[in-house]
């Protein structure tokens, strides 16, 4: 027979069953080696793609501002050019040595163009005429940047000591051409033209009038070949004649008109 199941007693210890354990959560991983170098390359990749766009960009953006830079000094040259040309005045002018000199003078040896020219503005009230010399001619004083220079003086009628203000109006020029067409509509390369029979650099060319259109040719470096046609004086300017030496400030005036005070009547019509 089966003994019943003894009891213990009251001093007996009972047996303790273990709570259960929560699970201990993995050890905390970083990255491997090879996992940052892969993440450094890509990143590197995609930051040289970024510049690269970026570079890119910023080139063009820097090509652009040059070039409107460079089209607004073509701009300012040509509007200097034509102010001076349809202003252009009969004016003549006796030179530093006393020579009377004609109202348009090109210097073929030089190749500098000489000539006066009317509207010369005249905001401070100054005591001078509104009438101005001016020349043009290419500077090769830089080495391999030639420039156009406008040369004016504050006289007409020069001394020795006339001191000419220069203006640089164009650069990266490498050769100026000019050519006059003159009252019978034909080109000239030289003026006063050799077919009047009047030496140059003498006071005969002071009878000489000034043409009816300068044409100018510029060859620039970034440009190219430029070609530039201006009429010479406003449209009422007929054949000019004069001599400097009459009354007044020595001006030579238009046929059949007649200057009075400072003698520079022959700049308006």
């Amino acid at each position: 027979m089966l003994s019943p199941p003894s009891h213990p007693g009251p001093g007996t210890l009972k047996p303790r069953r273990s709570a259960p354990r929560a699970p201990t959560p993995p050890a905390p991983r970083g990255f491997t080696l090879l996992e940052l170098l892969v993440v450094i390359l890509i990143f590197g990749i995609f930051a040289t793609m970024a510049y690269g766009g970026l570079n890119t960009v910023l080139n063009a953006r820097h090509r652009i501002e040059e070039s409107l830079a460079r089209t607004a000094e073509y701009q300012r040259a040509y509007v200097r050019l034509r102010d001076d040309f349809i202003n252009g005045s009969g004016r003549t002018v006796r030179d530093g040595d006393g020579v009377g000199q004609a109202a348009l003078l090109f210097d073929s040896y030089n190749r500098r163009l000489e000539f006066t020219r009317a509207g010369w503005s005249n905001p401070a009230l100054l005591p001078r005429a509104t009438l101005e010399r001016v020349s043009y001619f290419l500077d090769d004083g830089q080495s391999g940047n030639y420039r156009l220079i406008r040369r004016s003086w504050r006289v007409l009628d020069r001394a020795s000591q006339s001191a000419p203000v220069d203006l640089d109006l164009l650069d990266h020029v490498e050769q100026v051409q000019w050519r006059f067409l003159d009252r019978e509509l034909h080109w000239q390369t030289q003026w006063p033209p050799s077919s009047a029979g009047v030496p140059a650099g003498t006071s005969g060319t002071a009878s000489i009038a000034p043409p009816k259109a300068v044409d100018l040719t510029l060859s620039t470096r970034d440009w190219g070949e430029l070609h530039y046609l201006f009429r010479f004086g406003p449209d009422c300017t007929a054949a000019w004649g004069g001599t400097p030496g009459s009354s007044g400030g020595g001006a030579g005036t238009p046929s059949g008109s007649s200057s009075s005070g400072g003698g520079t009547g022959a700049g308006a019509c």
